[in-house]
């Protein structure tokens, strides 16, 4: 029978398991069960600490103004020697139907998930009302900038976009960028620019649909790996468009309880859906860099018009 790691061990531990009473279904799957209970958890250990730490403090985030929508974080250790981190969390039997209904119950929940959360846990998950976050998070294996900023725009522009663009380092997209900065980012983002103004709710920050399922058992949707930050909600929305998966009820049903934004929704939907293209860009090169371009020169030409 496979074997649990020591930090896992201590964190059923600390949930009050021991471990004689787990089963470890096999060494990679990650899904343990209590025997006494029949209840099965998902596990997972990483090398890369500060990375697990992100993805631990984003779901509990996500978790304070969701409803079962993201798994519930049982415990995270880090390793005696530091080189490793576990985190234990609620499984589910995932599906990855995509019909109408569980779409709208997932436009539904992240809808509701994009709120301000409730003020006696502002300290708990490290509100500050303001853009960013208070740890550091991935999208993919990039490292994001979530230092605080009172400006979305600012955050937006330096921040996501910049800070992507530098690590890249292409000419001609940091070229691009530079006429983006001075045309288009502003129309779209400036303060006064689009209505209702931005406040910086949980955002998952990586809403692709492989980070979307369903539960076998109730239908209802789960997200998760997250590469969370506070931000304007619309902004989660940006990478839905880059591979889709998401259908037109899963739109209808999230823009019920958040109207789309005016005026130049889908220009700034675009600028959104920029950032994970930069970020495909910086990890693959390839097919993502003309994508990013041709998204940059389009923006670049309807501001122009303006």
């Amino acid at each position: 029978m496979p074997k649990l790691n020591t930090t896992i061990e201590n964190i059923f531990t600390s949930a009050g398991i021991p471990a004689s009473d787990l089963s470890p279904a096999s060494s990679s799957s990650g899904v343990v069960t209590q025997l006494s209970t029949g209840k099965q958890f998902f596990t997972k250990t990483q090398s890369d600490v500060v990375q697990m730490r992100g993805e631990v403090a984003g779901l509990r985030a996500m978790a304070a103004t969701s409803h079962a929508l993201v798994p519930e974080v049982i415990g995270f250790e880090i390793s005696h020697n530091g080189n490793s981190s576990s985190m234990v969390s609620q499984w589910f039997d995932l599906s990855s139907a995509r019909g109408g209904h569980t779409q709208r119950g997932l436009g539904k929940k992240i809808a509701e998930m994009h709120a301000i959360p409730p003020k006696e846990m502002w300290e708990e998950i490290g509100y500050t009302g303001k853009y960013g976050f208070g740890v550091k998070t991935h999208c993919g294996v990039s490292e994001q900038d979530n230092g605080w900023n009172e400006d979305w725009e600012g955050f937006w522009r330096d921040q996501r976009l910049g800070f992507l663009v530098q690590k890249i380092g292409d000419k001609n997209i940091s070229s691009l960028f530079e006429q983006l900065k001075s045309k288009a980012i502003p129309l779209l983002l400036s303060p006064g620019s689009f209505s209702p103004p931005p406040k910086p709710v949980i955002n998952h920050g990586d809403l692709w649909s492989g980070n979307a399922g369903y539960d076998e058992s109730t239908s209802e949707p789960v997200i998760f790996d997250p590469a969370s930050y506070w931000g304007h909600h619309e902004s989660d929305l940006g990478v839905t468009h880059m591979f889709g998966g998401f259908t037109p009820e899963f739109y209808e049903e999230y823009h019920k309880i958040h109207p789309r934004s005016s005026p130049n929704y889908d220009e700034r939907q675009k600028l959104y859906e920029l950032y994970h293209h930069l970020n495909h860009t910086f990890m693959f090169g390839g097919a993502y860099r003309s994508g990013t371009e041709r998204i940059m020169r389009d923006l670049i030409a309807w501001a122009d018009k303006q």
